[in-house]
C-alpha cells in the first residue's frame, strides 16, 4: 500500500513537471478544454429551461376540430375516445358550444354592434376538440381518420391550413435538441485531439529522460501513469477554470428576469451549480485521461 502511494506521488510530481515544462502547449490545451467543458455544462444547465420552452412551443402546434352544430355531445365524446384509442396524443380539450360563446363574449363583449348581431343569430359557434400530439405525422393521421370515418360529423379541421407551420415548429424544436448534442461531440473530439498532441509532444520531448528512467528500473506502467496523470491535471485545471468562469457569469443573470412559464434563471443556476461542478470535473478528467491513454499507448513504446 505504501509503495503504491509513493508511486502515485512520484507519478504526480512528474506529471506536474511535464505540465510546467510544456506550459505553452498546456495553456492551449487547457483553453480548448475550458471552452468544451463550459459549453457542455452550459448545455446541461439550459436543458431544463430549453425543454420547458420547447414544450411551450410545441403546445402551440395544436389542431382544432370543429363539429356540425347538430352533432350531440355524446357523439363528439365517442369520437374523442376513438382518437385516444387509436393515436398517441398528449391531450385533448373539449369546448362546448356554450363555452365557445362565453369565450367570444369575454373577448368582444365591449363591442355593442357585435353583441347585437350575436343576439340576433343565437349561438353560431360549433363544439370543438383541441388536440395536442407529439409530431406532425400524428396530426395528419388524425385528420385523415376524421375525414374518412367521421366526415358527416366534422365541420372543419384546421390542420390542412396549418400543416406546413406545424411541421416547421417540430423541425425547429428537433433541431434545437439535436444541435446541442452535435456541437458537444465536435468540441469533445477537438479537445481529445489537442490533449492527445500535448501528451505526444511531451513524450517526444522527454524521450531521453524516459530512456534513463527505464535504465534505472522504472516500469513502463509507471511512466505511462505519469503522462495519464498529466492529462488528468490538464482536465482538472480546465474544469476549475470553467467553474470559475461560469460562477462569475452566473452573477450577470438578473434575479428578477423570468421567461416562459415563470422560470427564474438566477435561482435555477444557483440550484444546479453543485451538479455543474461535478459534471465539469468528470468531463475534464475523462477527456484528459482518455486522450492521454491513447497517446501513451501509441507513442510510449517507440
Amino acid at each position: 500500500m505504501k509503495k503504491t502511494i509513493t508511486s502515485i506521488k512520484r507519478a504526480f510530481r512528474l506529471a506536474w513537471k511535464n505540465f510546467h515544462r510544456e506550459s505553452g502547449l498546456s495553456f492551449v490545451s487547457v483553453f480548448v478544454l475550458v471552452i468544451v467543458i463550459t459549453l457542455s455544462v452550459s448545455l446541461f444547465l439550459v436543458r431544463g429551461v430549453a425543454e420547458i420552452i420547447i414544450k411551450d412551443i410545441e403546445q402551440k402546434a395544436d389542431v382544432t376540430v370543429d363539429f356540425h352544430l347538430a352533432v350531440p355531445e355524446e357523439r363528439i365524446f365517442e369520437i374523442r375516445d376513438e382518437i385516444k384509442e387509436q393515436f398517441e396524443v398528449k391531450g385533448m380539450e373539449y369546448t362546448s358550444r356554450e363555452e365557445a360563446k362565453t369565450n367570444f363574449i369575454q373577448r368582444f363583449g365591449d363591442r355593442p354592434a357585435v353583441m347585437e348581431s350575436l343576439e340576433e343569430v343565437g349561438n353560431p359557434f360549433p363544439a370543438s376538440l383541441n388536440i395536442n400530439a407529439d409530431d406532425s405525422y400524428t396530426y395528419r393521421q388524425i385528420a385523415d381518420f376524421l375525414e374518412e370515418e367521421h366526415n358527416e360529423s366534422v365541420y372543419n379541421i384546421d390542420f390542412y391550413h396549418r400543416e406546413e407551420v406545424i411541421a416547421g415548429i417540430f423541425n425547429v424544436t428537433e433541431n434545437i435538441r439535436s444541435g446541442g448534442i452535435v456541437v458537444g461531440i465536435i468540441l469533445g473530439v477537438i479537445a481529445v485531439l489537442l490533449v492527445y498532441n500535448t501528451i505526444k509532444l511531451a513524450i517526444y520531448g522527454l524521450r531521453e529522460e524516459i530512456r534513463v528512467m527505464r535504465l534505472v528500473g522504472s516500469s513502463n506502467r509507471f511512466i505511462q501513469s505519469s503522462f495519464i496523470m498529466q492529462g488528468a491535471v490538464l482536465g482538472c485545471v480546465a474544469a476549475f477554470s470553467s467553474f470559475v468562469l461560469l460562477f462569475l457569469l452566473g452573477f450577470l443573470i438578473p434575479q428578477s428576469y423570468n421567461i416562459t412559464l415563470e422560470v427564474n434563471l438566477h435561482q435555477y443556476f444557483l440550484e444546479m451549480l453543485p451538479m455543474a461542478l461535478l459534471i465539469q470535473f468528470v468531463i475534464g478528467i475523462t477527456l484528459g485521461v482518455v486522450s492521454s491513454s491513447i497517446a501513451t499507448g501509441k507513442y510510449l513504446g517507440e
